[in-house]
């Protein structure tokens, strides 16, 4: 998997660990963080001069899908993009130029826990491909 999760702000301090726990166990995961900006438009600026190859939009409203369809959805794009934004959202050019916009959840969640809920997410992906008991239907 080359994957990359661009994200606006610093994880906050007490998810570091999580964060990294994550990063150390999924091959081919990077986090790139983009400065906090004067506006979500220029946030989202910043956020599409980092992503490359197929570009997933994190938003409340997007689509929901099973941790088996993420884990189809990593194998079939190998370069994938994960773009989270900021405590404001996202602005409409980076929904726009979506490739998919994805729900984890109905409820609204900090960009923080997104992150670690996405990270963890993406591990299982890498386990259900890998044909690992990690993941239970």
């Amino acid at each position: 998997m080359k994957a990359r999760i661009v994200a606006v702000g610093k994880i906050a301090p007490y998810l570091l660990e999580a964060q990294e726990h994550y990063l150390k166990r999924v091959r081919g995961l990077e986090v790139v963080e983009v400065k906090k900006g004067k506006s979500v438009e220029e946030e989202g600026k910043k956020l599409l001069s980092k992503a490359t190859g197929f570009k997933v939009v994190l938003d409340e409203r997007g689509r929901e899908i099973t941790s088996r369809e993420l884990a189809r959805l990593v194998e079939k794009h190998p370069k994938i993009t994960f773009i989270i934004g900021g405590a404001d959202g996202l602005s409409n050019r980076v929904k726009e130029e979506a490739d998919l916009i994805l729900s984890l959840s109905k409820l609204t969640l900090q960009h923080d826990i997104a992150r670690i809920v996405l990270l963890e997410q993406l591990f299982r992906a890498q386990e259900i491909l890998r044909g690992s008991p990690y993941h239970r239907d």
